[in-house]
């Protein structure tokens, strides 16, 4: 018994570290649950759905690189799809390049199933492709009777292409977004509530989340 102890003891501490990416949706330091009320200036807001893609995934050190081509649907229901890459070795690695969105070919192409399924919620029409970011959710501070937000952001087509390309250095194996700065900075609750499809600001909040990605 006391060898077939130390046996799995050895055998843990050989497995690698790190071996898989984490993805967290935050406010701040605290991971995101909906149906959970956050604190915003004064005022608080809930969110009720937050679904984002990740694409084309690029790990590299020195001259070692592993690439993970497709796209990665993240949503906040689905605790699976917040673990990317099972066994493999994150740790490794020094940097990572990742998109945030998906590209013109993934937005025409013929392949609607696994993450590109409508039926995952997150696919406008043939003409303006998929959504890239979606939150909806409630807040104290909107001047309406629901006081419901719907922020559905995307778009492939030029000039208003909502994909950002990031590059981090690996710092563990978890992939952080954090949208606290967003709603804190970028967007106004008071003044707009909805964004549904492409165009110059959604252009932009895409372009401002983008800055909220680190590792850690």
């Amino acid at each position: 018994m006391r060898k077939l102890f130390t046996f799995i003891v050895f055998m843990v501490f050989l497995h690698p570290a790190h071996a898989q990416l984490n993805v967290s949706v935050r406010w701040g330091t605290e991971p995101i649950t909906l149906e959970k009320s956050y604190f915003l200036v004064k005022d608080s807001l809930m969110f009720r759905e937050l679904k984002l893609y990740l694409s084309d995934f690029q790990f590299e050190k020195q001259s070692r690189k592993q690439v993970f081509v497709g796209p990665q649907l993240i949503d906040l229901e689905d605790p699976n799809s917040l673990v990317l890459f099972p066994n493999f070795p994150v740790a490794e690695y020094q940097s990572l390049r990742f998109h945030f969105g998906l590209d013109s070919s993934y937005n025409v192409s013929e392949i609607v199933d696994g993450p590109l399924n409508p039926m995952n919620g997150m696919y406008w029409a043939w003409n303006s492709g998929y959504i890239q970011f979606k939150c909806t959710g409630t807040s104290s501070s909107i001047p309406l009777t629901d006081q419901t937000f719907e922020y559905h952001l995307g778009g492939y087509r030029h000039p208003f292409e909502t994909q950002e390309s990031i590059q981090l250095t690996i710092q563990g194996n978890t992939l952080i977004l954090d949208i606290k700065p967003f709603f804190e900075q970028t967007v106004d609750l008071t003044l707009i509530q909805r964004v549904m499809i492409p165009g110059r600001l959604a252009q932009s909040y895409c372009r401002e989340l983008s800055k909220s990605f680190r590792s850690e």
